[in-house]
């Protein structure tokens, strides 16, 4: 089994949280609108970070990751893009990336607004935004549990006492 972390859209903070959520994760991965480096090094305190970077990276050092990375963990194909817009409708541009890079799974953020959505063999995961409060979205982290081809994402508010869970789904994924 392979656990990894999963959150985006920090936006410059590291909120101290995550330090007990990512406690014994195997990876993190980071989908961008990260903001000053320094939440990178606090991750990366807790486990290897995979990080890309987002719109507001830009004015940022963290604007030297890449847009897109690919990572390949637990037999599970996985695909970093700050927006991946609808996955049911992509854009051509994303299709194009998507049937190149034939990802198991699609890590986004930008929204802010978490969410999981299995579309064909493919699953799309948005951890929602763990920075400052925007809009009236939820502040949101997660965890990704692979055993074989069964994938177990948890979403949990990072607003609440106690880190309830927020959003949560199993899903069978065919490994590539």
């Amino acid at each position: 089994m392979a656990t990894l972390g999963l959150v985006s859209d920090t936006h410059g903070l590291f909120d101290p949280q995550l330090r007990e959520l990512f406690a014994g994760v195997e990876e993190i991965l980071h989908a961008g609108d990260i903001g000053p480096s320094a939440v990178i090094e606090e991750l990366s305190a807790l486990a290897p970070v995979s990080a890309i970077k987002g719109n507001i990276d830009e004015r940022y050092p963290t604007k030297s990751l890449p847009a897109v990375r690919a990572v390949e963990k637990a037999g599970q194909r996985f695909l970093l893009v700050h927006d991946a817009g609808k996955p049911v409708k992509p854009t051509p541009a994303f299709r194009e990336l998507l049937h190149a890079r034939a990802p198991t799974i699609v890590v986004s953020g930008h929204s802010h607004k978490a969410r999981m959505e299995q579309v064909g063999d493919r699953l799309f995961i948005n951890p929602g935004s763990a920075g400052k409060k925007r809009f009236s979205l939820e502040r949101t982290a997660g965890l990704l549990k692979i055993t074989g081809n069964k994938v177990r994402v948890e979403i949990f508010s990072l607003e609440k006492p106690g880190r309830p869970l927020y959003l949560e789904g199993e899903f069978l994924i065919p490994k590539r």
